[in-house]
């Protein structure tokens, strides 16, 4: 009996020493508030977590600790950064890689039992009575943090609508370091990180990728075109280094002799996101805008009157605009929406996706 339960004994031990070394350490972070209950987490990863890993997957997943809101939650959180890029992009000289997080404020938790009707003397000493306090969840108590810290503006409006600076809809500068639009405030933090974990996904396979995302499921959208984003900058880049290349074969080679040029291809060539967000709750947020791509974003706002988004008509208008074409989606929100997504995509042939859900 020993000898049936020792191997799996000792791989649990290995998993939880491995997660407990990763977690000793109390990373510098930030909790900046994007505007309209959207907040960004950023904070800086140690580069040596991607050593040995050969993963370009665009999607991964981290477990953050934060004391003040837990002592013993460990919340997941997908990363809106694509870590493959990043970790080429940010300097050598530098020890961490800056990885970015995207959170919305949920509201008080609900306080469970109803309270029933009163008199109003039971009322007068229901006054003077001590009440529970409301829980509040995770994402709120670390929103809380940002909310408390002073305003690094003046003009709160302005800052609030102005979204439009190219330099930081990117999401990335040429350093590797991330911007953010102007935010309304932001707070130095303390986090425990566990990860990266991978989602096997390969966007690159594929000619068409769509990502059919609701609220904060945008999160993988965001990962994913910056995926595509970076390929597209270094397929320009090839481009240039063959035109270069070709030019100097041409003055060396002589005119009888054909030089051969290598044209930088890549299967992916398309990249669509729908994001379906309710129009209270929606935001312009400064990470799809890219001019040297062909990323197209499409938001739908629901809300009161408004419809939903219907995932089999936008999946059907797409892939009839190039037919034949190899189609893969990206599917994360609400399980309901996943679900209709899954379905649309099962009945229409030559679709392959993803639904990113938390299995708990």
């Amino acid at each position: 009996m020993f000898y049936c339960t020792a191997p799996g004994l000792i791989m649990w031990l290995l998993d939880w020493g491995m997660r407990l070394y990763e977690l000793r350490k109390k990373l510098d972070g930030k909790v900046i508030h994007l505007g309209n209950g959207w907040y960004s987490l950023v904070l800086g990863l140690p580069r040596h977590r991607l050593d040995g890993c050969a993963c370009t997957s665009p999607l991964a997943h981290f477990y953050i600790h934060h004391a003040e809101s837990s002592v013993r939650e460990l919340h997941p959180f997908t990363t809106i950064t694509h870590l493959a890029s990043q970790n080429r992009l940010t300097p050598q000289t530098e020890d961490d890689l800056p990885v970015q997080f995207l959170f919305r404020k949920r509201g008080i938790a609900s306080i469970s039992g109803a309270t029933p009707k009163k008199h109003a003397w039971i009322s007068v000493l229901n006054f003077f009575s001590v009440k529970p306090k409301p829980t509040f969840q995770w994402t709120d108590k670390l929103a809380s943090l940002a909310d408390r810290a002073p305003s690094i503006s003046e003009d709160v409006e302005k800052i609030a609508l102005d979204r439009s600076s190219s330099t930081l809809l990117s999401g990335q500068s040429q350093t590797g370091k991330l911007d953010q639009a102007q935010p309304l405030s932001m707070v130095d933090i303390g986090l425990r990180l566990e990860g990266p974990y991978f989602t096997p996904a390969d966007p690159s396979r594929y000619k068409t990728v769509i990502c059919f995302v609701a609220g904060t499921g945008v999160s993988g959208a965001i990962a994913i075109a910056a995926a595509f984003i970076d390929m597209k900058r270094q397929q320009m880049a090839r481009q240039k280094e063959d035109t270069l290349s070709s030019a100097k074969e041409v003055l060396s080679v002589p005119a009888l002799c054909s030089s051969s040029k290598y044209s930088a291809s890549s299967t992916w060539q398309r990249c669509l996101v729908f994001w379906s967000v309710r129009a209270d709750d929606y935001v312009e947020l400064p990470f799809f805008d890219d001019p040297s791509s062909s990323l197209e974003l499409h938001v739908h706002r629901t809300g009161k009157d408004r419809p939903r988004l219907d995932i089999a008509e936008a999946l059907a208008s797409v892939c009839n605009e190039e037919p034949g074409g190899s189609t893969w989606c990206y599917l994360s929100g609400p399980n309901a929406f996943i679900a209709a997504g899954e379905t649309a995509c099962t009945a229409r042939e030559g679709v392959d996706f993803y639904g990113a859900r938390w299995d708990i």
